[in-house]
């Protein structure tokens, strides 16, 4: 489906004359007679003379008249003050064309819109019924069409699946769609039933649309696993993905489950790309993962070598706000959907998912409104959309899901694509939110390039903190208390305590718990008498970095008591001198936005904006 182009300038672009030197098209050469189907409406071209006249279907717009040179016409529209250029260039197979216009109006000029059209193919529905069953990868993501003699039924991925039903003429599908915006539209089969062209409209709509794909037999629904091999296949819902089997796999042992990475790729990329580059750079990660590449729904490039994009941007989910209709089928709730049936196809125990920049945004949102399907989360290269943050949600229920999954960022710190600072935010929002088990990895010189990114030990992190074995778990802690990682250490223990405990296992525990409590309770009864006496908040950075490491350790309860009570009073505050700081720096007002910063830092320390308005006053331009 696709929203109908508005176009102040519809009725003067169809008053456009072309205007050349040539004589029609002579017999043999392509011509543009005819009626198209246009990004602008319906456009008839008719021959008169030497003239070509165009008449469009709506009433209002007047013909035009002008002529076509070689493949090529060129169009100009001139009155008062209003003017019109634009430019279309048919294709070889006389059946579509593409170009431009841009408007004008006394001393502005608009930036130039795309102004395409197409026709079906008129030698279609004079062949043997065509066969179109089958996969196909199309505009509108993978379809899958089901054929009865000349009916067909089928389904495609974009906001769907979409149901969509038709009649097969020759080589021709006349079909309709069902969705929020009903349509209907064509498809011409090739003569060697390859590949698929046409375009659709949305009911209610002028602009038609481009449909056009190619068999893509490789998809295959549930394809089997082959050990040490990357193979393609796609999902229920019309996903595709490729995957990968370790070496060690065996076809047919119903005994062992692995544990299984699914990484969503970048944007104009898929996920056989990062499939293969995980095999390649952390071998003993490939060795050890089922790893699963899923590509976006929406094809970039359908060639051999396929490209993807994922949609996000408005989906609002499980969140406290309220979406468009139809962004419920964005890429969360599609990913969401082939998790579960990935977990019942093949023998994975847990999913560790991450995703690579465009994909990352797409991994924060798979956390957050699907935190129950999911071992453990590594998002990287990102940033953290506004209804993805810990605050956009309050059912409780849901928020222990949340924060029942281990959290791994993974940024470099000289990214040019994906600014450092987006990953440094999320953190710190995680952070502010009491996330358990929160680490932040960070590369120096690997910018934003996946294979020199710290992803290894980012999902090694995961496993450990994920893992369902109480052995496991506390070896963990105790190697993280160790080296001073006491966030880590707790997050493991709790999650520990949550298991069957024995003897020597449960002593271990024990033993952790009387270490980290005894590093953390001096600490925290000295914070604790400031947070009580102080009139000012000298004492906030000393507090936070205790709280980045002891915030969920028994010795911290009272210090953590008493902040959050002081927090719960600045926040109000905090968040309207916010707010009206956001303000100043959408009117232009810089100076005033940054004031409102200083006036958090000083006034409100305690609050949740405190620390990333404190990062955003030191990175301040000069």
């Amino acid at each position: 489906m696709q929203r109908a182009i508005r176009i102040p300038s519809l009725i003067l672009l169809a008053a456009l004359v072309l205007s050349s030197t040539s004589t029609p098209a002579r017999a043999g050469e392509k011509s543009l007679e005819g009626e198209w189907r246009t990004s602008l409406g319906v456009v008839t071209f008719k021959a008169e003379g030497d003239n070509l006249v165009a008449t469009f279907a709506n009433p209002r717009t007047p013909p035009v008249k002008g002529q076509l040179k070689g493949n090529t016409a060129t169009l100009t529209y001139r009155e008062g003050n209003r003017r019109g250029d634009a430019t279309i260039k048919l294709d070889d197979s006389g059946r579509s064309f593409s170009g431009t216009y841009q408007y004008g109006e006394g001393q502005r000029t608009f930036p130039p819109t795309n102004w395409n059209g197409w026709r079906p193919d008129p030698e279609a529905p004079k062949s043997a019924t065509g066969k179109f069953a089958g996969l196909w990868l199309t505009t509108q993501g993978l379809m899958e069409i089901i054929q009865d003699g000349d009916k067909v039924t089928g389904r495609y991925a974009r906001y769907g699946p979409v149901k969509i039903e038709g009649t097969i003429t020759g080589r021709r599908l006349d079909f309709t769609y069902t969705w929020l915006r009903n349509g209907k539209g064509w498809f011409d089969l090739s003569k060697d039933g390859k590949s698929i062209d046409g375009a659709a409209l949305d009911d209610g709509s002028n602009s038609w649309y481009e449909k056009k794909g190619r068999r893509a037999d490789e998809f295959r629904r549930d394809v089997p696993l082959a050990a040490g091999k990357i193979v393609d296949g796609s999902t229920e819902n019309l996903l595709t993905y490729s995957v990968r089997a370790p070496e060690g796999y065996k076809e047919g042992d119903k005994t062992k489950k692995w544990p299984a990475i699914v990484i969503l790729h970048g944007s104009n990329m898929n996920g056989k790309a990062y499939v293969s580059s995980i095999a390649q750079a952390w071998p003993d990660i490939a060795r050890d993962y089922i790893v699963i590449g899923i590509n976006g729904e929406v094809p970039s490039d359908r060639g051999d070598d396929p490209r993807f994009n994922y949609t996000y941007v408005n989906h609002v989910g499980r969140s406290t706000y309220r979406g468009f209709p139809g962004t419920d089928r964005e890429s969360p709730a599609l990913v969401s959907e082939a998790l579960d049936e990935l977990k019942k196809t093949y023998p994975i125990k847990h999913f560790l998912v991450g995703g690579h920049s465009q994909g990352g945004f797409l991994t924060y949102s798979i956390l957050m409104n699907s935190p129950e399907k999911i071992a453990g989360a590594f998002p990287i290269s990102c940033g953290l959309i506004f209804q993805c943050e810990p605050t956009a949600y309050d059912n409780e229920p849901l928020r222990r899901a949340q924060r029942a999954v281990p959290l791994a960022i993974v940024h470099g710190k000289s990214d040019p694509v994906v600014d450092f600072g987006m990953s440094q935010y999320a953190a710190g929002a995680f952070g502010e939110s009491s996330w358990p088990a929160l680490r932040f990895f960070t590369s120096d010189d690997a910018g934003h390039r996946f294979m020199l990114l710290p992803i290894g030990e980012a999902i090694r992190w995961l496993e450990a903190q994920a893992s369902d074995d109480p052995r496991v778990l506390v070896s963990f802690a105790e190697k993280e208390a160790k080296a001073g990682h006491y966030r880590d250490a707790i997050a493991a223990v709790r999650r520990a305590a949550t298991l069957k405990l024995t003897g020597d296992v449960k002593q271990r525990v024990d033993k952790l718990n009387a270490t980290i409590n005894a590093k953390a309770r001096p600490k925290a009864e000295a914070l604790a008498r400031k947070i009580k006496t102080s009139q000012d908040g000298r004492w906030i950075d000393d507090f936070l970095a205790f709280r980045d490491e002891f915030e969920f350790a028994d010795a911290a309860r009272r210090v953590m008591d008493a902040f959050d009570a002081l927090r719960k009073k600045q926040d109000p505050e905090a968040q309207k001198a916010f707010n009206e700081a956001i303000t100043a720096f959408r009117q232009g007002k810089q100076a005033d936005g940054y004031a409102k910063y200083q006036e958090i830092v000083d006034k409100y320390y305690a609050s949740s904006r405190y620390r990333n308005v404190k990062e955003q006053l030191r990175s301040r331009p000069k």
